[in-house]
């Protein structure tokens, strides 16, 4: 796949890809199926990153914020600088699951992931392949303390970002 050399171009190829989802013309290598292990979701930022601070200490696991903050138009983004150092235009949000598997708490977006209700900060603390049973440990020990803990697969999207 040949990156998008502008951050309109490959908004433009992102809105066709996203437009055609589950059509033969979508690369299939754009997408990675994932599977997120979901504590909580609210409309507010400040609940859900309390609730990540909160399920990060109980469940002995680490908190990676990413150094997020929400934003009116995005949800979430990176600061500036993270965007300019990343080669994107700001404000930036890559969400969790790209490349970054494993168990950590963390507060997320769930526009930016397929057949999420929108508009709601997700706290995750695991991503992973589906099946993985580092994903089904942490769920069994999640669920312990939070009985409505959650895991929930989604297509995401790895092609190009610039």
């Amino acid at each position: 796949m040949k990156c998008a050399p502008t951050p309109l171009a490959f908004l433009l190829v992102l809105a066709t890809a996203v437009a055609t989802a589950g059509e033969e013309s979508v690369d299939p290598e754009s997408f990675v199926d994932k599977e997120f292990v979901i504590v909580d979701s609210t409309p507010s930022f400040e609940e859900a990153a309390g609730t990540a601070i909160s399920a990060a200490s109980k469940l002995g696991v680490r908190l990676d914020l990413r150094g997020l903050s929400p934003h009116e138009r995005t949800g979430l983004t990176f600061s500036k600088e993270e965007c300019s150092r990343s080669d994107l235009s700001y404000p930036c949000y890559v969400p969790r699951g790209r490349y970054d598997d494993g168990m950590y708490v963390s507060v997320e977006w769930s526009n930016d992931y397929r057949d999420f209700a929108k508009g709601l900060y997700l706290v995750m603390v695991a991503s992973n392949v589906p099946g993985s049973s580092d994903t089904s440990e942490i769920l069994e020990a999640t669920r312990r303390i939070y009985p409505e803990a959650y895991a929930r697969r989604a297509m995401m999207y790895v092609g190009c970002m610039h």
